[in-house]
């Protein structure tokens, strides 16, 4: 496998967990009809820079510049994610990534994401026939939050996700390969304070709520709303996993 061009000197995390690896793209993943490089049959989608640490130098519309061991990295994102980071240029940042190569010049991408949900989301959309990198982070980015963008899958609602590159044709194919599956998104959190742990829970049931309640934070769902919804669907459906309560509570969101 080739070298990097984003290999540096500075702090570029590992994959910590097996979970996390299983996120990344598999063989032969194409994206808006270039090809993708080929190395040994397998496209060159790669999940070594799984995540990346280091000071956030500039915010553009969609897009970061983090300062890693000396280099810039453009890290794409969507304006919501991007706005988010607005008032914290020039400070330690860290976010989940997703890189790739794709074109006929081998042209490197690196797309971030503040929570493995809103990233297990975008591999979601990309293994859409017809969804690449591009299109799929403009859906992700239809919304304010990654969680507006997964209940209107839910809902079958082609207007929650109509963007730039996503026709009538394609919107009817996301919705109708994903609708059963953004309950799926589970929490894979980010270690750090900003992550807190499944609360010891005294019943399956309770486990299974408190793990849609992660997974739907890390969608950037209301924490005050989905608490109540939570709690509305369990009183109707003690035994619902947390797949089927996160998807439920974007139903009802």
């Amino acid at each position: 496998m080739p070298a990097s061009p984003f290999a540096v000197s500075g702090r570029v995390e590992a994959p910590p967990s097996r979970r996390d690896r299983s996120e990344s793209p598999v063989r032969g993943e194409r994206g808006e009809g270039a090809s993708e490089a080929h190395v040994g049959g397998w496209g060159y989608t790669s999940p070594v820079i799984d995540r990346i640490a280091g000071v956030l130098l500039a915010v553009e519309p969609a897009a970061l510049v983090v300062e890693v061991g000396g280099l810039g990295l453009w890290v794409e994102v969507t304006p919501g994610c991007a706005a988010s980071f607005a008032d914290q240029v020039g400070s330690p940042v860290r976010l989940l990534t997703h890189f790739l190569f794709s074109g006929q010049e081998l042209v490197p991408r690196l797309f971030g994401f503040r929570t493995p949900e809103a990233r297990a989301l975008f591999h979601l959309l990309r293994g859409v026939s017809g969804v690449g990198p591009s299109v799929a982070l403009r859906i992700l980015g239809a919304q304010a939050t990654p969680a507006e963008v997964a209940a209107a899958i839910a809902r079958e609602d082609a207007r929650g996700i109509k963007v730039k590159g996503v026709g009538p044709k394609i919107a009817k194919r996301v919705i109708s390969e994903l609708k059963e599956k953004v309950g799926g998104v589970l929490s894979v959190s980010l270690p750090g304070p900003a992550a807190p742990p499944v609360a010891a829970a005294a019943t399956p049931s309770d486990r299974a709520v408190e793990e849609a309640y992660l997974a739907l934070q890390g969608l950037e769902f209301d924490p005050v709303r989905a608490r109540a919804i939570l709690e509305q669907i369990r009183s109707d459906r003690a035994d619902a996993s947390a797949e089927e309560l996160v998807r439920e509570a974007l139903l009802r969101a």
